[in-house]
């Protein structure tokens, strides 16, 4: 849309955005509302004195028509303001009591026989400001109602005592440019509202989108690419999560097993690194198939995992050990470039039972379970070997 005499253009929103805005301005605009009405009804009904001076003549009238009349529809209206109701009814309805107000306001002088009715008339530019810039509705809703108030007014001008024709051009003189002015501010005010609330709602989609790609980048930090394990820093990052945790207690009495798939330079060599990254692939899944979903699996570098079993008795986690190693031999994948008479891929594991509840426990343990894994290794390979418990701050020996 383009920038006429320099005001700010009303940027178009989606369906979405603007019951979004009519959601999020709601309830500032319910409490504008109810502070104008009382505010433009003791106003209102002040004038009820000026009546009294100015046009003595019909002093009951305008007692009867302000307070009989617009006095119980503004209540009304202020009940109507603390329902639950959507904001464009609550304005379409302050609008409504403003234009009653203003009929009733010209009745009283068309019935005046006084020549200041003349004079007073020119009030009526006021019902124009409430319509714009007392209701800040719309900019759509206020140029209907700037309308209706228009011929409220410029109907009853004609009935008013001692009407002239050079009257009605000295009062549009004034009457007029209120009116354009008036709109023009009603449109500024709702191009900055809605200029904000646009970008408030940019803002809002960039800080989801920020947090939700963060998200991902922080998942792609600790998560090994290749197996969809959680690598050497998510493995940090669960064991803090755990000790932070419920599990903290669990991770006292744990079992760490260090994983090694068995001559995987021999199988990366012979078949290549394809071949290689598929075997990586396949040992992960199947033995992160084969434990519960609460124990970590993690990539601990090259062909190397570690699992951590909290709340584990030594006797349990070689039991679970014993089911990785013979899921991954039962998986039969061909490796026909070593000598042990096997001919298919195997793994080694090391098992350390003790307390992981500290960073220095924690690397007791993964010692011990290396040297654990050692002796696999120097025993034949694909199988498994039981550290001695590691206590807590003492090194456990081979």
């Amino acid at each position: 849309m383009k920038n006429w005499f320099g005001l700010d253009a009303r940027p178009t929103l989606s369906p979405e955005q603007a019951a979004a805005f009519d959601r999020y301005r709601n309830p500032v605009r319910t409490q504008v509302l109810i502070a104008n009405v009382v505010i433009i009804g003791l106003f209102y009904m002040s004038y009820a004195v000026v009546d009294a001076l100015l046009l003595s003549d019909v002093t009951e009238l305008s007692l009867l028509l302000r307070f009989g009349v617009v006095l119980p529809l503004a209540l009304v209206l202020l009940a109507f303001l603390h329902q639950d109701r959507p904001i464009r009814h609550k304005e379409y309805a302050a609008i409504g009591v403003s234009i009653i107000g203003n009929i009733a306001w010209c009745v009283i002088l068309m019935h005046s026989n006084s020549e200041a009715a003349l004079h007073y008339y020119y009030a009526a530019v006021i019902f124009q400001m409430v319509v714009t810039i007392g209701a800040r509705p719309p900019f759509v809703t206020a140029l209907a109602a700037s309308l209706v108030t228009f011929v409220v007014n410029y109907s009853c001008i004609w009935f008013l005592h001692g009407f002239y024709t050079s009257f009605l051009v000295f009062h549009m003189t004034v009457y007029v440019p209120a009116m354009m002015l008036t709109l023009i501010a009603c449109h500024q005010l709702e191009a900055e509202r809605l200029i904000a609330f646009v970008q408030m709602h940019e803002n809002e989609m960039l800080k989801r989108e920020l947090k939700r790609r963060n998200g991902e980048l922080e998942q792609l930090s600790v998560t090994d690419p290749l197996t969809g394990l959680p690598n050497r820093r998510g493995t940090s990052v669960s064991i803090a999560s755990m000790r932070a945790g419920a599990e903290a207690d669990d991770l006292d009495r744990c079992a760490l097993l260090l994983i090694d798939i068995d001559h995987f330079k021999s199988y990366n060599d012979g078949y290549g690194h394809a071949a290689g990254d598929d075997c990586l692939v396949r040992v992960a899944e199947t033995m992160r198939a084969e434990l519960d979903g609460h124990l970590h699996l993690g990539r601990h570098g090259g062909e190397e995992f570690l699992a951590i079993l909290p709340a584990i008795e030594p006797g349990h986690a070689r039991y679970i050990a014993e089911r990785l190693r013979a899921a991954v031999f039962n998986l039969a994948i061909p490796h026909d470039h070593i000598r042990d008479g096997r001919g298919r891929v195997t793994v080694s594991i090391g098992i350390a039972c003790g307390s992981a509840t500290d960073d220095k426990t924690l690397g007791e343990l993964v010692e011990a379970a290396d040297r654990a894994l050692y002796s696999v290794k120097a025993g034949g390979r694909n199988g498994t070997w039981m550290a001695e418990p590691v206590a807590k701050g003492v090194t456990a020996a081979a």
